[in-house]
């Protein structure tokens, strides 16, 4: 890569000739993100403000088609981690965004809850520890006024405001659970998302130490109860949830109620930031996202979408 020709290229985007900038903008793009640090050191030294806006519009598409090779790079992962999936969305809105960040803050939750946590009380009663830590000591509740807006699917803005959809908070409960070892994962029930609490394994679960990262798997556990945490982490039986899924007029599905991989989490996520977008008319954006859902594997017309909980009997 030659700064010297990248500079030179920026200064041609004031050209008069609709042809010249189309070529220019697209030897920009071949760079790749090996040219944003020239880039960005030169908008100091760019004046016109149309220039500045097709420069602009340069590094954001540069950031896009990262994103994109990001995306694809998970998708192929065997494991697909929910953190870093649910980072790569924030990189959407928020491409310069640390990773650390999210991790410090999920941490520090995290550390709270271990506190009073004991290896030797029930689920119910480790539950009961967590939700006070959640959304007494942090905060956290549902995004009721804006439930529609696009930032409820950011998870960097949801530690920030502590208001989110269902979705996005049952996804850093689940992160702070499972790093405290408690067998907590997804369920996509479609329209609102919860979480299930599994029977625990006691010689893994013997204590809550900071310092082991093993993952918590979900294979060959029962279901004790679930976990609502857009509602201040009330607790049901799968009673009370087929009855939900009677009243909204779902058809019956065993696989609603059993735990659902990253992969559908971080999909479901996104479908619900494209229809944010839709309804903020960016349809630009909402377009974008579909695109990354078509490249991890979405068929256009399979969604499940998120409600308020008007309806949801507790």
């Amino acid at each position: 890569m030659n700064a010297t020709e990248i500079k030179s290229l920026l200064f041609l985007l004031d050209d008069t000739d609709a042809e010249v900038v189309d070529l220019v903008e697209k030897k920009l793009l071949s760079y790749g993100v090996n040219a944003l640090p020239v880039i960005e050191s030169e908008l100091a030294n760019i004046n016109d403000e149309n220039v500045l806006d097709l420069t602009a519009d340069i590094v954001s598409k540069i950031n896009y088609q990262q994103l994109l090779v990001e995306f694809k790079e998970w998708y192929d992962l065997p494991e697909k981690d929910l953190l870093q999936g649910v980072y790569l969305i924030t990189k959407f809105k928020y491409p310069t965004l640390e990773k650390a960040f999210l991790k410090e803050r999920i941490e520090k939750i995290k550390l709270n809850a271990w506190l009073d946590m004991r290896h030797d009380i029930s689920a119910v009663e480790k539950v009961k520890i967590l939700n006070y830590t959640f959304y007494d000591i942090h905060g956290f509740s549902g995004n009721v006024a804006n439930y529609q807006s696009s930032s409820n699917s950011f998870i960097n803005e949801v530690l920030e405001t502590k208001k989110g959809n269902p979705i996005m908070l049952c996804i850093i409960y689940m992160l702070v659970a499972q790093h405290l070892k408690l067998p907590v994962f997804g369920i996509n029930l479609p329209q609102h998302f919860m979480l299930a609490f599994l029977e625990e394994d006691k010689l893994e679960l013997n204590s809550f130490d900071l310092i082991s990262d093993k993952k918590i798997s979900a294979e060959n556990r029962q279901v004790l109860f679930y976990i609502n945490a857009f509602h201040k982490g009330g607790i049901f039986t799968q009673k009370s949830l087929e009855q939900f899924v009677e009243q909204m007029k779902i058809p019956s599905n065993a696989a609603y109620y059993l735990p659902c991989d990253n992969l559908s989490i971080v999909k479901r996520v996104l479908r619900n930031l494209a229809a944010s977008y839709k309804h903020e008319e960016e349809i630009i954006k909402a377009n974008q996202v579909f695109d990354i859902l078509y490249l991890l594997g979405e068929p256009p017309l399979a969604h499940f979408t998120d409600i308020t909980d008007s309806n949801f009997d507790e």
